[in-house]
């Protein structure tokens, strides 16, 4: 059996600065797992969300994985993506339809499960998207302290 987990993660407020990552699990091991550090540009956690979706589903689209069971803890995301709710933000609408396009086509499903309850897969995904988030912790603080400068002095 295939079981992944994706998170996104927000940090220095929402928007912040954000990372994503999913695990892939077979029969019960971790196979494989990423972590991505989405730059420093403050984006929302909705963002961060699918991009774990999207890392994930691009990353089994390369390897020719199908009929992954795919959960997540955003609400929002698995929702949209299953066609449930309707996608009301402008940025996010081109993430939905290409993550949409990639779970039909690979014949995923993709559920919803319950943020930081102890599941290990999303547990795991969570970690890793805060590991990431810790080794640019450094670079992000010292830009928000630049941004904050600058408003200041437009004031």
């Amino acid at each position: 059996m295939k079981i992944a987990f994706c998170d996104g993660a927000c940090r220095g407020g929402n928007p912040g600065f954000t990372s994503c990552a999913w695990v892939l699990y077979v029969d019960g091991a971790d196979v494989q797992h990423r972590s991505t550090y989405l730059g420093n540009v403050r984006r929302t956690n909705n963002y961060a969300e699918y991009h774990g979706l999207l890392s994930l589903l691009e990353a089994l689209f390369v390897n020719s994985v199908r009929n992954v069971i795919i959960y997540s803890d955003s609400k929002l995301v698995v929702n949209q993506v299953n066609q449930k709710w309707e996608v009301n933000s402008d940025a996010l609408h081109p993430l939905m339809s290409k993550a949409y396009g990639l779970l039909v086509q690979g014949c995923h499903v993709l559920k919803h499960c319950d943020g930081h309850s102890g599941i290990e897969g999303n547990e795991q995904a969570d970690k890793l998207c805060n590991e990431v988030l810790d080794i640019h912790k450094e670079e992000y603080e010292k830009l928000a302290k630049v941004q904050l400068v600058g408003v200041s002095a437009q004031l």
